[in-house]
């Protein structure tokens, strides 16, 4: 038996004793699946949500909703569930326990907010407000004792706009606190206007219909009739007439928001959505959270914490009380999230305790007309596709033997321009209706699958060898369910907040004629050929005709050279992450950023796809907790120009056909329990937050792959309810 030696953590940066026992192991999983397994597995991903399995007659269970209490049936909700209306809001935190169905340690409150803080609610009761729907999952050891939770938690937002931080919490928080470290308060919020928090930004709200179908369904069906409506239209260039009939239903998508919008008047949630607004709303979580900590009768309600289902990491002793974040904002942003972030730290410098902003948006560009150059490195990585198909070999079910990279990409062009000459013409094996999938439809899967490429490129390769072999019916569901009659419970209603955040935070307003749009699109194709879908994307061409005016102007993210300031200088400085290639937020964007804040610093993963979370990464796991804990951060950055120099950077610990799983001992081969435990949950909140997002987009363009799986999810029986019972 070897000697107990001590040695340095490479997650912790800690002395740790190491018992003579073999190193932690990820069970290697098998990688002879077939490929309509495959296939589903993707595209639950692509449009999957957490799906509750509760059937009774007429209601699906997967998900919550914000109804009325009076009219709930609790004989109809399945146990351990909460409904947000049931929660009281108020101008102070109140924590109590709620969606125990998905564990017992979950906390839940509704914070009151002005609508709109020229109007503070102390000024008049009469004065609009807005109830922030907020998740917490409180870290380890925590007691009735309010004092014992984090001098500050950590506020997270998945992006969007339009992300729901609470639905993040509720379902990848337990994950997220392995991978960081269990002794931190982790809250996830729905920004104003989205998901659980009211009022909401909603374009297609309906009242109940007379048949007894509840208005938030009545809303829904109007909403898919409508995104259905355009599946024909496909995306920018799929026609010589696409982009007029696009512009044409952002215009008149546009007019209904407006409806909406005059109906309610200066109280219209649809004029205080913009981002500077949701900073505020931020620090209102902070001050909130100062307020009940210091206040020992405050005492959350009575839960009970059960014991981590993985071995929970040693605890990092706590920062000195100079470095207590107490009173500031500690955060982690992904996608548009580093642009929230970005935008608090900018109009509050002085209550930044810890941001990490991951995958990094261009606020100059964002808040432009169009974001062109976010597609950047877009083509960069779906060019891999082909190269790691080939080395994979068979287990890539879209090669041949011997092909190599160039064969496969032939293989892929040529199926594409036969399916743009004619679509496909699927028969779903349960029901009799038939199903066009169009090359828009591969497209918009593909796009989806760069932000992950990790596990979207075998996936991809299992759809097109469906595609090829004609066997894309046994995945592929009706366009319209009968399930639509009957009054559905969802995790969380779609809602237009994409739109409203995006097209209100612009400053200079998208009204455009097709020639010009015509330009915009052309220049965009300059950077990728995946501008047509990118063109499409909620802050793009659907803003075009917005007429609601923010009541605010919108952040003066700008890089003409006479209104470039000087580094704005933080109370403590902000950790940027990106990945070397990323399909919407580029590494070009991220070091321009680190620069618009002085002390910033910056870690670079050597991976492909959409934030630091589409690939494991023990070292970049590594440099979080070492900021989030102790206030470290990697060397500043040295700049040669825009794009070069020297900064941190980190190695990924997966790669397409060789996830953390597929590759088992060789990834977790002299690695701690600890450190395995920690990529493990990493990689688990990837896959949740990426179905989450995912949920959300599949409402912008009806995709029947998509839509095929989420059938599926919903039940594995081969039938359907009918409309009739």
């Amino acid at each position: 038996m070897a000697d107990e030696k001590s040695s340095m953590s490479p997650l912790l940066n800690e002395e740790q004793v190491k018992s003579p026992q073999p190193a932690s192991r990820v069970s290697p999983k098998k990688s002879s699946c077939s490929w309509t397994r495959l296939a589903v597995e993707f595209l639950a991903i692509v449009a999957g949500i957490t799906i509750l399995t509760h059937f009774t007659h007429g209601y699906i269970r997967y998900g919550y909703r914000d109804s009325n209490p009076e009219l709930l049936d609790p004989n109809e909700l399945p146990d351990g569930w909460t409904e947000w209306s049931t929660i009281t809001p108020s101008e102070k935190l109140v924590w109590e326990p709620c969606f125990a169905i998905y564990g017992p340690d979950i906390l839940c409150a509704r914070l009151t907010v002005p609508m709109d803080y020229h109007r503070p609610l102390n000024q008049s009761a009469g004065n609009p407000k807005v109830h922030l729907a907020l998740v917490m999952r409180p870290g380890s050891r925590r007691t009735q004792d309010p004092s014992s939770y984090s001098d500050s938690p950590l506020l997270i937002n998945p992006g969007g706009p339009g992300g729901s931080g609470a639905l993040l919490a509720i379902v990848s928080g337990k994950q997220l606190r392995t991978a960081i470290g269990t002794d931190r308060d982790i809250i996830g919020f729905d920004p104003r206007g989205v998901g659980a928090t009211t009022p909401k930004a909603d374009c297609f709200v309906a009242p109940d219909d007379p048949f007894g179908l509840q208005g938030r369904n009545v809303a829904y069906m109007n909403r898919l009739a409508w995104v259905t409506s355009g599946h024909d239209v496909g995306i920018v260039n799929s026609s010589n007439v696409a982009l007029s009939k696009l512009s044409a239903r952002s215009k008149a998508l546009a007019q209904l928001c407006k409806r909406i919008d005059d109906d309610e008047g200066d109280n219209s949630i649809f004029r205080y959505s913009n981002t500077p607004n949701v900073a505020r709303d931020m620090l209102s979580i902070v001050h909130a959270w100062d307020e009940w900590r210091s206040t020992s009768s405050a005492e959350p309600a009575e839960f009970t914490q059960t014991p981590e289902t993985v071995d929970e990491p040693q605890t990092v002793p706590k920062l000195e009380p100079s470095d207590s974040t107490k009173g500031k904002l500690v955060y982690w942003g992904f996608s548009y999230g580093t642009l929230l972030g970005a935008t608090f730290a900018s109009m509050f410098p002085d209550k930044v305790g810890r941001l990490v902003l991951d995958g990094v948006v261009d606020a100059d560009h964002y808040v432009d007309a169009v974001a062109a150059d976010n597609i950047l490195d877009t083509d960069a990585i779906w060019e891999q596709f082909f190269v790691y198909c080939a080395d994979a070999g068979p287990a890539c079910v879209f090669s041949l033997l011997g092909d190599k990279p160039e064969d496969i990409k032939k293989r892929y062009d040529d199926t594409m321009a036969w399916l743009e000459k004619e679509p496909a013409v699927i028969l779903p094996r349960y029901t009799n209706v038939p199903v066009m999938v169009t090359a828009s439809d591969i497209k918009m899967v593909i796009f989806s699958a760069l932000y992950f490429p990790i596990s979207g490129f075998p996936l991809i390769a299992s759809i097109l060898k469906a595609l090829v072999d004609g066997q894309l019916g046994t995945i592929v569901a009706a366009p319209i369910s009968t399930l639509l009659c009957h009054n559905l419970t969802l995790p969380m209603w779609p809602d237009d907040a994409q739109k409203v955040i995006g097209c209100s935070d612009k400053r200079y307003k998208l009204n455009d004629d097709l020639d010009t749009l015509q330009k915009r699109f052309e220049d965009m194709a300059a950077y990728s050929s995946f501008a047509d879908v990118w063109m499409s994307v909620g802050f793009n061409l659907p803003c075009n005709g917005w007429d609601i005016d923010a009541k605010d102007p919108p952040m003066r993210w700008d890089d003409h050279p006479a209104h470039k300031p000087a580094p704005i200088n933080t109370s403590f400085p902000i950790l940027f992450l990106s990945n070397t290639l990323d399909p919407v937020t580029p590494l070009h964007s991220a070091l321009k950023m680190t620069r618009k804040f002085s002390t910033a610093s910056i870690v670079e993963q050597n991976a492909m796809g959409h934030c630091t979370l589409s690939c494991v990464s023990l070292c970049t796991i590594g440099h979080i907790r070492a900021y989030l804990d102790r206030g470290v951060l990697p060397p500043a950055p040295r700049f040669d120009s825009d794009d070069t120099g020297e900064w941190a950077t980190c190695a990924c610990d997966e790669r397409p056909w060789r996830s953390l799983h597929e590759a088992g001992e060789e990834i977790s081969e002299g690695k701690t329990e600890e450190e395995v435990g920690a990529m493990t949950a990493y990689k688990d909140v990837r896959t949740r937050l990426l179905r989450k997002e995912a949920f959300l987009r599949q409402h912008d363009y009806r995709n029947p792959l998509r839509e095929a799986v989420l059938s599926a999810m919903m039940s594995d029986r081969k039938s359907q309810p009918t409309c009739g019972k």
